[in-house]
């Protein structure tokens, strides 16, 4: 078998192109994937402060405004620390805060578009020919070293700056969006403490009733062991005590599950929500001023000033479209040296300039610029349609929270009043029971009829302490009169 020498041109094809292989191949700029691990309890039923979760637990900075509701909200317990927790862990806020980075991000590159960049380039050029004649014809070796712009578009008609204004307004608008979410998840873990206090207290309200209704079954068997009540009796009150203890239990799962709401809020770093709902009641509210209030000032919250940084968004996005209609001017240009090797680059004679403008009119586009004209003035429209949405909904929140209270405050007087007259009653049935006026059947009968009271007003209690949540919701962001 005869070998043949290896052609000069290809083993040096050959030797470059395994270079770039492994100097490509041997470096990475991507960093190691790394699972986030999940903040949640170690079991389904497990209690969270068993790991240690609370002390791992980051914050976030509170406003002065936002402290100083808080205080208002709830003067026996400094609810911060958990407001706080909750901006720091939940995933929702932390999302918002990220487009909010993209969006800056975004707006940076196309702002830089307006700007020519300017690079440094260094090219080696080398052709060869096995044919004496080709190589003596195109056959070539040149360095080039050079400084210049690259593809500039010159904005004559508007385009880029229309596209930075885009990028500009969608920037506020995720900052406006962070900032309305930052305002629902505070009013969320209000609300989530809210109801979390009301449930214990409905839970243990419900043990007491649990506890007094097999007080009375037990007094029930008694009396059909020796034949006082027939055995229908005795069922009846079996099934009351049946029905009860039922209701109980589920109210202590309603407990647990409002904490595990709460805990799911703030990355289960909350702890035993302690107090009463009473303490989270309303003093004094300025419903009257509220109701008078100019509804422009809605305009204000960080929802509809949103809406309206995309809707700006949506007509720079016209602009921009428009401009795809007119000739668009690009410019390349560049200064620097030349020669036949890298060593005669900086020789006297080498240098060069390049300069080459270029012009692009669309004649044939078969439709494209005006599908993407109609398709940003459709969008504007449907900015328009957006923004009034927010509007109204806004308008909406605020006077249905306004239209609710005066009802609930009056609702929640009436029911603390009849509870309280309840709980008169029966403490003087008490007294009788105690001195043997009264038998103890009676009396623990009448505790389980006369909690049901109580639990009315809890729950009327609880609504109006939502209520007041609300309207912090609806007025977020809102800079209100310092009368208010």
């Amino acid at each position: 078998m005869i070998s043949l020498p290896a052609h000069p041109v290809r083993s040096g094809l050959s030797l470059a192109c395994a270079t770039l292989a492994l100097l490509v191949g041997g470096c990475s700029l991507t960093p190691p994937f790394e699972r986030p691990v999940p903040r949640v309890p170690a079991t389904f039923m497990a209690d969270p402060a068993g790991r240690g979760m609370a002390s791992e637990a980051a914050t976030a900075e509170l406003s002065q405004d936002e402290r100083r509701f808080l205080q208002a909200f709830s003067p026996a317990q400094d609810l911060a620390p958990m407001v706080a927790r909750a901006l720091a862990h939940n995933a929702d806020f932390r999302l918002a805060a990220l487009k909010v980075e993209q969006a800056r991000a975004q707006y940076g590159i196309e702002d830089s578009a307006r700007l020519p960049q300017v690079g440094l380039q260094v090219q080696r050029d080398r052709q060869r020919f096995g044919s004496d004649a080709l190589q003596a014809r195109y056959g070539q070796d040149q360095a080039y070293a050079s400084v210049g712009i690259s593809d500039f578009e010159i904005d004559f008609f508007g385009k880029m700056k229309a596209l930075s204004e885009a990028a500009r307004q969608r920037y506020l608008a995720s900052a406006h969006g962070q900032q309305a979410a930052r305002g629902a998840l505070i009013a969320e873990v209000l609300r989530a403490y809210s109801q979390k206090l009301a449930a214990a207290q409905a839970a243990g309200q419900m043990a007491a009733i649990d506890s007094d209704s097999a007080a009375l079954l037990s007094i029930a068997r008694r009396q059909h062991e020796v034949g006082a009540i027939s055995a229908d009796e005795l069922d009846a009150q079996r099934t009351q005590a049946d029905r009860i203890h039922v209701r109980a239990l589920q109210a202590a799962d309603d407990d647990a599950a409002a904490l595990r709401a709460l805990q799911l809020l703030t990355g289960y770093s909350t702890g035993r929500a302690e107090g009463d709902i009473d303490g989270l009641l309303p003093r004094n509210a300025p419903v009257a001023a509220l109701r008078n209030l100019d509804s422009q000032v809605l305009l204000q919250r960080p929802d509809i000033q949103q809406a309206e940084a995309e809707l700006r968004a949506g007509n720079a996005d016209i602009g921009a479209a428009r401009a795809a209609f007119f000739p668009s001017i690009r410019l390349s240009t560049s200064v620097g040296v030349a020669s036949d090797s890298l060593s005669g680059l900086f020789n006297a004679g080498s240098r060069m300039w390049t300069f080459t403008p270029q012009l692009v009119l669309p004649i044939f586009d078969h439709g494209r610029n005006s599908a993407g004209l109609q398709l940003a003035e459709v969008r504007q429209r449907a900015g328009i349609a957006e923004y009034e949405k927010a509007v109204q909904s806004a308008f909406r929140e605020v006077a249905d929270a306004l239209g609710r209270q005066a009802t609930l405050a009056a609702s929640e007087t009436h029911a603390r009043d009849n509870a309280m007259r309840e709980r008169a009653r029966i403490q003087r049935l008490a007294a009788r029971t105690a001195q043997g006026l009264q038998n103890r059947s009676t009396l623990l009968s009448e505790r389980v009829r006369a909690s049901q009271s109580e639990l009315d007003h809890l729950g009327i209690a609880r609504d109006l302490v939502l209520n007041r949540i609300a309207l912090f919701s609806a007025f977020y962001g809102v800079q209100l009169p310092s009368s208010l």
